[in-house]
């Protein structure tokens, strides 16, 4: 206890103790453009800056160094009520390893909630995007370890051995607490966060800088790592994904129509399904597991993989998910019109050119924001690429959350196939561990099977604020949101963390029918987004959590297995938006033919055949689908 409070005192003295110059706001469109791409009229402009800030703050690492922090705003059109401070809201990406662009939408829609009242504000992480971005060949295909070593070697020399510590969590904590403190010191300031930035926002909680009223808290990443029960750990996440299928399938055997498709038991449906796959025989079915062995020879054994890792991509997307009983069924009955959706899908994840970067703001009319000028797109610093980075994502997820030692090849196969919409494809995971054990610098069980001259890798070491859940700072609050469907972020990790967050000013709100990420994706029967609204009504109420109108989520939309929601994508997969189920009887059903336990196949050994990749697992997703699986904050980590 004595090390965290002088350390919380330590930089909570330097951050009150700066009086840097304040940031110097220049015009820029509000949808991050690419290079080479000029910003539109129907782009309006807002607000950017380049902050400096040190590259390692107090108490976590020591050096001269100095780096820039890529941060926007949308300025407030009125003015707070006399005797009110102007308020703020900064909305944090998740990740790790993601840039704001996927904010920015989000940022434009709490905006319009909030009246256009509050000034809105996001930041590209460090290490991403356009603050001091960290990149290793992203796209390392084939895979070669040369080249991560090489280029972990490369930023090590630039920014010195305390690079990994510098791209830390704290260390991207400390400078929102640094801008906050020198540039908002007149404001009531709230902080939202979705996915890892619930993790990277408790952070913040723990650093307590002066000035903020309130923390949003969107599908909680949570801090207790046990020993003894579940921890939130990424090497974890089929184990957990399991109990949001359990969840999801519960409402497809209780809706009328969609048991009448796969139900009314949906899981051993699924399960029958599989095996039935991955059995070489003449039945119809095969014939739908050749078209995969065909096109993708590396699922020759289990083409069922395959088909589990794309129904993860569907049933985190709010707008796909529903569409999930259709495939399923069309993948059972096998007839020549299913074989081509089988086709399709397979093309769909090899073909994705699916980009985060939006040139328009649809929706939104640019009267509604009021900065006057040019944008200056060089100066805005445009992306190549969505400004992601593997390096930020390995170095935080391998330092905090994720087991040492690794589960087993065997373990996280069985999560996996367990299940049965699962994000660890283990055909991708030998070249994922030998990559984390680049980064681990040798230090794990698997990596005594490569034949690899480690060096000290790239990780850094834990600090106080680790497995130790943030106390609500004096004069603050906080909201938290969970969703039943989120496969991701579970409520059980919610849950947890409220029950474990020291104070009274908190309120949990759990969403039944919600995926991961619930603001922009909580529509409501009257048209209204009930995560917003929600998020709002916080804002209205000063952070008094007494008063926040959740109402609404008694009329969220429940799941609706009849309409579709996304027709691009149901036309791409099935050939039509309208009859995704097809003509022609159902097939045999396959629950008949599910294992007393469910499938167990495990990959063979430390070298199991499979394509090479790098894959960064933003769940540890195979290659393939990494297009489809870009963390988003309105669905799209």
């Amino acid at each position: 206890m004595r090390v965290v409070d002088s350390t919380l005192a330590l930089v909570g003295a330097f951050f009150l103790g700066q009086a840097d110059a304040k940031a110097t706001w220049y015009p820029c469109p509000i949808m991050t453009v690419a290079r080479g791409v000029a910003a539109s009229d129907d782009n309006p402009l807002v607000e950017c800056a380049d902050i400096q800030v040190p590259l390692c703050h107090p108490g976590v690492c020591t050096s001269t160094l100095q780096i820039t922090v890529f941060v926007k705003r949308i300025p407030p059109q009125k003015l707070p009520p006399i005797g009110s401070k102007q308020q703020a809201l900064w909305m944090l990406q998740g990740g790790p390893g993601e840039s704001s662009v996927n904010m920015e939408g989000l940022m434009a829609s709490s905006y319009v909630n909030a009246g256009k009242s509050v000034a809105v504000y996001t930041m590209d992480h460090r290490g991403t995007g356009r603050s001091a971005p960290l990149s290793c060949a992203e796209d390392n295909i084939p895979y070669s370890p040369n080249t991560t070593l090489k280029c972990l070697t490369n930023i090590k020399t630039k920014y010195g051995a305390v690079a990994p510590a510098a791209f830390s969590v704290t260390s991207a904590a400390s400078d929102l607490a640094y801008i906050i403190t020198n540039e908002q010191s007149t404001n009531d300031v709230f902080v939202y966060g979705l996915s890892y930035g619930t993790y990277l926002v408790e952070r913040l909680m723990h650093l307590a800088p002066e000035g903020v009223k309130g923390y949003i808290l969107d599908s909680v990443q949570s801090e207790q790592f046990y020993i003894t029960k579940d921890a939130p750990y990424y090497s974890n996440w089929d184990r957990d994904v399991g109990g949001t299928v359990d969840t999801f399938l519960s409402y497809c055997d209780n809706d009328k129509f969609c048991a009448s498709k796969v139900g009314p038991k949906s899981k051993t449906y699924i399960q029958g399904l599989y095996a039935r796959l991955d059995k070489k025989s003449a039945t119809a079915s095969s014939k739908c597991a050749d078209v995969i062995r065909s096109m993708l020879p590396e699922y020759a054994t289990n083409p069922s993989w395959l088909v589990n890792n794309f129904l993860y991509t569907m049933l985190r997307d709010y707008n796909k998910r529903n569409l999930i009983p259709a495939y399923l069924y069309r993948l059972n009955r096998c007839n020549a019109a299913d074989q081509a959706v089988v086709a399709n899908m397979v093309m769909i994840l090899t073909n994705s050119t699916e980009n985060l970067l939006m040139t328009t703001l649809d929706g939104f009319p640019k009267s509604l924001f009021n900065v006057s000028g040019t944008g200056n797109v060089s100066k805005v610093s445009t992306l190549t690429g969505e400004g992601r980075s593997n390096v930020v994502y390995k170095a935080i997820v391998l330092s905090e959350i994720w087991e040492l030692p690794s589960p087993s090849a065997a373990q996280m196969t069985k999560w996996f196939e367990s299940a049965m919409m699962g994000a660890m494809n283990p055909l991708e995971q030998r070249e994922n561990v030998l990559d984390n054990c680049i980064y681990l610098g040798g230090k794990d069980t698997p990596c005594k099977n490569y034949a690899v001259a480690y060096d000290s890798g790239f990780t850094y070491a834990r600090d106080a604020y680790w497995n130790k859940t943030a106390a609500i700072p004096a004069g603050a609050s906080v909201l938290m949101f969970t969703g039943y469907l989120d496969p991701a972020t579970p409520p059980k990790y919610a849950k947890d963390e409220y029950a474990t967050m020291a104070g009274t000013t908190k309120k949990l709100i759990e969403f039944p029918y919600a995926p991961h990420v619930i603001v922009g994706q909580s529509p409501t029967d009257g048209g209204v987004d009930c995560g917003g609204a929600i998020l709002a009504s916080f804002l209205a109420a000063k952070g008094d959590v007494t008063l926040v109108k959740d109402a609404c989520v008694a009329n969220v939309l429940k799941m609706n297995f009849t309409t579709v929601l996304d027709s691009k994508f149901a036309a791409a997969l099935f050939g039509t938006d309208v009859d995704v189920y097809g003509p022609g009887a159902a097939g045999p059903n396959p629950a008949l033919e599910a294992p007393a336990s469910g499938p167990t196949t495990a990959p063979g050994g430390a070298n199991p055949s499979g394509p090479q990749s790098t894959a960064s697992p933003i769940m540890t997703l195979p290659r393939l689908a990494l297009g489809l699986l870009a963390i988003a904050a309105s669905s799209s980590v």
